[in-house]
């Protein structure tokens, strides 16, 4: 039998071994934590409000504009910090690291989850909860996988990036968990930072006013026409809907640069604020965030403070919003306690936030 101390040690000695670290020793950007930040706190904001007694219907006009966006702005920030070192890595050694950062936590939260849902409802679809359960995390470590498979190829980034993009539409299944939807935001991500389009962007607010002219435009029209967030792509879709997909990638597009040129613009202009740079410290918990709120929102929540809402505008303007901000500052008070304990935060956080 493997003793706790045991089976830590094991695992801290394996990675160091077998693994490599892949962290880029830099200064953090400030207002790109924030992003993170503030995209982690639209992800519980969408779940409180879907979460509360027919969410879903009452509270549409806040979720839905939420969901045009807010994922594909994670998957484009993740893009964004894809680095050299983790591409000159071993596939190995980098399989090894991103499984433990990501894999690891998403494990721990399942069989966390699985075991709530046996104690306290009577009914539970075990299989869509493994499948879905924390699916950004399987999906990031998807496409860190493929991007070092693609760079591997020594071709043209953006040969890779048509092609590749072409490819997941093709695949079958490709939509599972919004693979083929999600990873265009993730190449864009790295091809913005490697061409520092942000750099050249950030300061300059007319760039700020049109990217949220064009995201209000193109989403009311998204609105009006009806329009999901989300469209299966397939072979047929594809063929007959393909300009719907385009709209889509470009309303989300539009709607994720918005958010970070806006903030980008707000750390330009105070850059010695301190409430700011408080906000942008939190930044660095975004995957223990996402992970706590996985359990406490989309499971417990629901069985125990949900509530029926009538107003749409009482949710959705009050509501939601307050009890959003509460879940994230839980949460980030978990994050802390929990990394206070080596092996609660290798399970949970995949070792992120320990400190000797």
């Amino acid at each position: 039998m493997v003793s706790r101390s045991g089976l830590q040690n094991l695992i801290m000695r394996f990675t160091k071994k077998y693994g490599c670290e892949l962290k880029d020793k830099m200064k953090r950007i400030a207002y790109l934590d924030t992003v993170k930040l503030l995209t982690i706190f639209l992800v519980i904001l969408g779940h409180v409000t879907q979460m509360m007694v027919h969410g879903w219907v009452v509270g549409e006009h806040l979720w839905k504009p939420i969901y045009s966006f807010h994922m594909p702005l994670f998957m484009l920030v993740s893009g964004y910090f894809v680095s050299d070192r983790m591409l000159n890595c071993t596939l190995g050694k980098m399989i090894i690291v991103k499984a433990k950062q990501l894999l690891l936590p998403v494990f721990t939260c399942t069989i966390v989850c699985c075991i709530y849902l046996f104690l306290v409802r009577e009914s539970v679809n075990y299989r869509d909860e493994i499948i879905g359960n924390s699916w950004f995390l399987k999906v990031l470590f998807v496409f860190y996988v493929l991007f070092w498979l693609l760079k591997r190829t020594k071709q043209n980034d953006w040969i890779l990036f048509v092609l590749s993009c072409l490819f997941l539409f093709f695949v079958p299944k490709g939509s599972t968990l919004q693979i083929n939807l999600l990873w265009p935001y993730f190449f864009v991500g790295y091809l913005l930072k490697k061409y520092q389009v942000l750099d050249k962007m950030i300061g300059k607010w007319q760039t700020v006013v049109i990217f949220l002219l064009l995201y209000s435009f193109t989403y009311a029209l998204q609105w009006n026409l009806k329009i999901p967030n989300i469209i299966t792509i397939n072979h047929d879709n594809l063929y007959n809907l393909w300009y719907l997909i385009l709209f889509r990638y470009f309303v989300a597009f539009c709607g994720a640069m918005s958010v970070i040129l806006l903030v980008a613009w707000v750390y330009e202009r105070w850059p010695k604020a301190s409430v700011l740079n408080r906000i942008s410290s939190y930044g660095k918990y975004t995957l223990g965030i996402y992970v706590l709120q996985t359990l406490l929102i989309i499971n417990i929540f629901p069985d125990t403070f949900a509530w029926y809402v009538e107003s749409k505008w009482l949710l959705d303007i009050f509501v939601s919003p307050m009890l959003s901000f509460g879940f994230l500052m839980f949460c980030i008070w978990l994050i802390i306690l929990f990394s206070k304990r080596r092996m609660l935060d290798l399970l949970f956080f995949g070792g992120q936030y320990y400190k000797r």
